[in-house]
C-alpha cells in the first residue's frame, strides 16, 4: 500500500504538470497572438497615421478650415482640433464614429445627397477624396498628437500680411543708378542683365512719332510733326524735339479724351440705365460725367483728388456747382438692376474696390473671401457706407448722390440674404489695411472718409493698382497681369521695385498722371523698336521683361478717329452730348463721345472688343474675327471715308492742279493713310492697280441703280450736273450733313421714295445703268400722300432727249410704264421727280420694275425697293478703292 500510496502523490505531480504546460500553451498561444494583433494595430495606426498626413490633413486645411476653423465655426463645427471632431456633432449626430463611416457625420454630407447638407458647398469632392475619408474613419481616425491643424490653420489665415501688394512701397536700391539713365530704364536693365539679355535699338523718328501720338491722344500724328522730327533726327536735336513733342502732345485737349476713355471702361459708362421696366431708361446727364473726366484729366488734376471728387464731391468745398457734382456719375451711372438697391449697392461697391484697391471685395457678399483677407463684415462695412446715400433727383445735378439725414447701421446678410440678418457691423474701411480695430465712420454716410481712406499714402494698393493700369495702357501689359485683383493668389510683378518707385514718385510729386505718362515715354525701353527679338524669346516669350517694344493694335476708338483723320473730317470738339455713331456711318465726333446704349449694346461694338458697360472692365481684350474684315469691307462709314480721302489732293494748289499726276496722288494717299511716301514697289503696285481698275469700271457708275440729284433741262429733255448722294441718315441718302440741306433743300432717296428739290436745278433721280446692250420694260407706281402742297412730278429720261414717261401725281397714286427700249452698253434711265409748282410736301412713294433682257435665257428683274442699298456710293472709283485698300493696312491698323 505504502507502494501504492508512493505512486499516488506522482500522478497528482503528473496532474500538475499537464495542467502547467497546458496553461502555458494557452498563454503561449495567447502571447503569440497579442504579439501579431498588437503589430498588426501598429501598422494600422502607422498607415492611418501616413493617410492622416497625406490625405485628410490637407483636405481638411485647404477645403474644410476656411469655415470651420480658428476664426470661424459654421454651424458650431470645427476641424482644426482633435477634440472638436472626435466629441464633436452636427445637430444631434457625432462628427467621427471611429471605424464606421457610414455613421460619420462628416462622411455623410461628402455625398451630396440630394435631401441632405453638401459639403464643400462649392462641390462635391472627387471619388478618390471621399474614399481616402471612407478608409481613415474605417481605420479608427487615427489622429497624430503632433498633429497642429490650428496652428498650422491660423498660419494661413495670416499669411496674407505677407502678400507683396499689401506691403509698403519699397524704395528700391539704386545706388548704382546713373543719374544720366531714367529710373525705368535702369530697373528694367537690371532683369534683362540678369538673364543675359539687352534692349533693343531705338524705334525710327517716324515710328516714335505716329506711337506717341496715339499713346497720348488717341490720334495720328500730323504729317508735319513727322517731317519735322525726321528733320529733327537728321540735324542731331532729336533729344530736344521729342522731349518737346511729348510735352506738346500733353497739353493737348485731346489727351483727356485718350486717356479719359480708359477711364470710362473702368467706371462701366453708358447712357442708359438697362432693362427698367416702363420708366426712362436714358440717363439724361451722362454726358456730363464724360465731360467732368475729359477735363479732369486734362487739368492734370492730382489723382487723389480726382478719386475724391468722384466718391464725395458733395462734401467737398463747390458741392453746389453742377460741374463738379457731375463727378459723382462715376457712382450713379451704373445697371439698375430692375432697380434692386441691393444689386446697385453691390455694383457700387465691386466698382470702388477693384477700380481703385484691386481687390474683388464683392466675393464677400454671402461668405467671407474664399482667399484674401476680407470677412463679410468688411462687405456690409462698407454697403453701410452705400446705403447711408441717395441719389436727389432735384437740382443741381441728376448725377450726385446726398447723405441720408440718418445712416443707415448696418448688419451682415447671412448667406446674402436681407431677410436673414446677422450681427451687426460698423461702417468702416476694410479691416486688412486699416485694422481690426479701426475707428468707425462717423461723418454722415462715411463716403468722405473712406475717399479719404483709399487716397491715404498709407495705402499701398491705390497707387500701385493705378500705376500698373497706365503702364499697362502704355505698353499693352501690365506690370502686374490682372489689372484688377492684387489679391493674394495675384502673382507677383515682373518688376516689384519698377513698380514700386513708380507709385513712390507719383505720390510724391503729387500724384500727377501726366508727369508718371512722361517719364515712361521718355524711357529708352519705351522707345525701342518692336520687331521680332528670336534670341530674347527662347528666354522671355512673351517679352515680360521688356527686351523689345510690344506692338499693339489700335482700339476701335483709335481706328475709326484715324480714318476721319486720314480723310480731312474730324470733328474736334471737345466735350458735349453723345452722339449715336453706330446708326450714323457720318458722325464726325471722336469716337469717345458715341451713345453707350447699355441694354442694346451695337454689334459694331461688340465686333471690335468694346468693353461692356455692364459692370468694371479693366482691360480690353483683343480678338481677331471675321467680322471685323467684313466691316472694314463693306461699312458705309469706312468706304466714305475712302472716297474722302481719295478726293482729297487737287495738286499743290488749284493753279497748279495740271501737275496732278498719278504718281504724285498716289504718294498724296499714303501720306494721308500711312503718314509716309510708298516705296518704288509699292508705288508700281499702286500704278498698277489703279489702271487696272480705271479699265474695269468705265463710267465709275454701277450697273443697276444709282442715287442722286441733278437739273433737268426740260428745253432739251436732258439731266445736266447728275451728283451722287454720299450720306447716309437714317435709312435715307441724302447729299450733306444737314437736311434741309443750304441749297438743296429736301433732296433724299430711300428705299420706298425720297423728296424733291427746291427746283429742276435740284431734281431727286434714280438713275438705272446697264453695262451691256439690252432690252428693258419698264412698270412702276407713283405716290404722294398731302392734301397740301401740289404734288410732284416723275419722268423716265434715256439718253438723247428721250422723255419715255411723264405722270405727275397730287394727294394720290398714279402707275407708270414705259414699252420696250433698246438701250446700248453704258445708257441709262433717269426717274427724276421734281417739285412740279412749288417746293414744299414734296415727300413721295415710289417703286420701280426693270425687267432687263439680254438675248437668250430669262430677264434679270431689277426692283427698286428691295435693291436699295445705303451706300454712299454704289461702286467706289479706282483712287477710293486704293484709298480703301491702304485703311485695311496692318500699318494702319497696328500702332507700329
Amino acid at each position: 500500500m505504502r507502494c501504492l500510496n508512493s505512486y499516488l502523490p506522482f500522478d497528482s505531480f503528473r496532474l500538475r504538470v499537464g495542467r502547467f504546460f497546458r496553461d502555458r500553451l494557452v498563454v503561449a498561444v495567447w502571447l503569440l497572438v497579442e504579439v501579431v494583433v498588437s503589430s498588426a494595430a501598429g501598422f494600422a495606426r502607422a498607415d492611418g497615421e501616413e493617410a492622416f498626413e497625406k490625405a485628410i490633413r490637407p483636405l481638411l486645411l485647404e477645403r474644410c478650415i476656411e469655415c470651420h476653423g480658428p476664426t470661424k465655426q459654421e454651424h458650431g463645427v470645427r476641424l482644426d482640433r482633435r477634440r472638436d471632431v472626435f466629441e464633436g456633432k452636427a445637430g444631434d449626430q457625432p462628427l467621427i464614429v471611429p471605424g464606421d463611416p457610414v455613421r460619420s457625420r462628416i462622411f455623410q454630407v461628402l455625398q451630396h445627397a440630394e435631401d441632405d447638407i453638401a459639403m464643400p458647398p462649392s462641390g462635391r469632392l472627387p471619388e478618390e477624396q471621399r474614399q481616402a475619408v471612407h478608409d481613415w474613419i474605417q481605420a479608427g481616425a487615427p489622429w497624430p498628437d503632433t498633429a497642429d491643424l490650428e496652428g498650422e490653420a491660423k498660419r494661413r489665415l495670416e499669411r496674407w500680411r505677407q502678400h507683396w501688394a499689401f506691403q509698403p512701397l519699397a524704395e528700391p536700391d539704386l545706388s548704382a543708378h546713373d543719374p544720366a539713365t531714367s529710373v525705368v530704364d535702369f530697373l528694367i536693365d537690371q532683369k534683362l542683365r540678369a538673364e543675359g539679355l539687352q534692349r533693343s535699338p531705338e524705334a525710327s523718328p517716324q515710328v516714335l512719332v505716329r506711337r506717341l501720338a496715339i499713346a497720348v491722344t488717341g490720334l495720328p500724328p500730323e504729317r508735319e510733326d513727322v517731317q519735322q522730327g525726321e528733320a529733327a533726327a537728321a540735324a542731331g536735336s532729336w533729344e530736344a524735339w521729342y522731349a518737346a513733342y511729348v510735352d506738346r502732345l500733353l497739353s493737348s485737349p485731346h489727351y483727356g479724351e485718350r486717356w479719359g476713355r480708359y477711364w470710362l471702361d473702368l467706371a462701366r459708362y453708358a447712357d442708359t440705365r438697362g432693362y427698367v421696366f416702363m420708366e426712362d431708361r436714358d440717363y439724361k446727364d451722362a454726358w456730363r460725367y464724360r465731360e467732368w473726366v475729359i477735363r479732369s484729366l486734362n487739368s492734370d488734376m492730382g489723382w487723389d483728388e480726382f478719386v475724391r471728387r468722384q466718391l464725395a464731391a458733395d462734401r467737398l468745398p463747390g458741392a453746389e456747382n453742377p460741374e463738379q457734382l457731375a463727378a459723382m456719375g462715376f457712382l450713379t451711372l451704373g445697371r439698375r438692376f430692375l432697380n434692386n438697391p441691393h444689386d446697385i449697392i453691390d455694383d457700387r461697391i465691386d466698382l470702388v474696390t477693384r477700380g481703385l484697391l484691386g481687390l474683388t471685395v464683392a466675393c464677400a457678399r454671402c461668405h467671407d473671401h474664399k482667399y484674401d483677407p476680407i470677412p463679410a463684415a468688411d462687405y456690409y462695412s462698407l454697403y453701410g457706407v452705400f446705403a447711408s446715400s441717395d441719389e436727389p433727383k432735384n437740382e443741381p445735378s441728376t448725377l450726385r448722390l446726398v447723405d441720408r439725414p440718418q445712416p443707415v447701421e448696418p448688419v451682415i446678410f447671412v448667406r446674402g440674404n436681407p431677410a436673414n440678418r446677422g450681427a451687426a457691423v460698423p461702417r468702416r474701411f476694410l479691416s486688412a489695411l486699416a485694422g481690426d480695430n479701426a475707428a468707425a465712420f462717423r461723418d454722415g454716410s462715411g463716403r468722405l472718409e473712406l475717399a479719404a481712406a483709399i487716397t491715404d499714402p498709407r495705402n499701398p494698393l491705390t497707387a500701385r493698382v493705378a500705376v500698373n493700369r497706365i503702364w499697362m495702357q502704355l505698353w499693352g501689359r501690365g506690370l502686374v497681369e490682372t489689372p484688377s485683383d492684387f489679391g493674394v493668389r495675384t502673382e507677383p510683378p515682373t518688376h516689384p521695385e519698377l513698380l514700386d518707385w513708380l507709385a513712390r514718385d507719383w505720390i510724391e510729386h503729387g500724384w500727377s498722371q501726366k508727369r508718371l505718362i512722361r517719364s515712361i515715354v521718355l524711357s529708352q525701353s519705351w522707345r525701342q523698336r518692336s520687331d521680332r527679338r528670336p534670341d530674347a524669346e527662347v528666354k522671355d516669350p512673351e517679352n515680360r521683361l521688356y527686351a523689345r517694344m510690344n506692338r499693339l493694335r489700335l482700339d476701335f476708338e483709335s481706328q475709326r478717329d484715324a480714318a476721319l483723320c486720314a480723310a480731312g473730317r474730324l470733328d474736334r470738339t471737345i466735350g458735349g452730348p453723345s452722339a449715336d455713331l453706330a446708326a450714323d456711318p457720318n458722325v464726325l465726333r471722336r469716337a469717345i463721345y458715341a451713345k453707350i446704349d447699355r441694354q442694346n449694346l451695337p454689334g459694331l461694338f461688340r465686333t471690335f472688343d468694346f468693353a461692356s458697360p455692364d459692370t468694371h472692365a479693366p482691360r480690353r481684350y483683343q480678338t481677331t474675327v471675321p467680322q471685323q474684315g467684313l466691316y472694314y469691307l463693306n461699312n458705309a462709314f469706312v468706304m466714305n471715308r475712302a472716297g474722302e480721302i481719295a478726293a482729297a489732293y487737287a495738286g499743290p494748289a488749284p493753279e497748279n492742279a495740271a501737275k496732278v499726276t498719278p504718281e504724285s496722288r498716289i504718294e498724296r494717299l499714303f501720306q494721308l493713310v500711312l503718314l509716309r511716301r510708298p516705296t518704288a514697289d509699292e508705288q508700281a503696285a499702286a500704278l498698277i492697280l489703279v489702271n487696272q481698275l480705271q479699265q474695269l469700271q468705265g463710267s465709275g457708275e454701277a450697273e443697276g441703280w444709282n442715287y442722286g440729284f441733278g437739273e433737268l433741262v426740260e428745253s432739251e429733255s436732258v439731266v445736266r450736273n447728275f451728283q451722287p448722294l454720299r450720306t447716309v441718315r437714317e435709312g435715307r441718302l441724302q447729299y450733306g450733313e444737314q437736311l434741309p440741306d443750304p441749297q438743296l433743300g429736301y433732296v433724299f432717296l430711300n428705299k420706298t421714295g425720297g423728296h424733291t428739290g427746291r427746283s429742276l436745278e435740284h431734281c431727286a433721280i434714280r438713275r438705272w445703268r446697264t453695262e451691256r446692250t439690252c432690252r428693258v420694260l419698264v412698270h412702276g407706281v407713283i405716290s404722294h400722300a398731302n392734301e397740301q402742297g401740289d404734288g410732284i412730278r416723275m419722268r423716265v429720261v434715256a439718253p438723247g432727249g428721250r422723255v419715255l414717261a411723264d405722270v405727275s401725281v397730287h394727294n394720290g397714286t398714279q402707275p407708270l410704264a414705259v414699252p420696250a427700249i433698246e438701250l446700248q452698253a453704258g445708257d441709262w434711265l433717269d426717274f427724276v421727280a421734281d417739285c412740279a409748282g412749288g417746293p414744299s410736301h414734296d415727300t413721295f412713294g415710289s417703286r420701280f420694275v426693270v425687267s432687263q433682257s439680254m438675248g437668250t435665257g430669262a430677264p434679270r428683274v431689277w426692283k427698286s425697293d428691295e435693291d436699295f442699298r445705303e451706300v454712299a456710293a454704289p461702286r467706289q472709283d479706282a483712287w477710293a478703292q486704293l484709298a480703301h485698300t491702304l485703311l485695311m493696312t496692318n500699318e494702319f491698323s497696328f500702332v507700329d
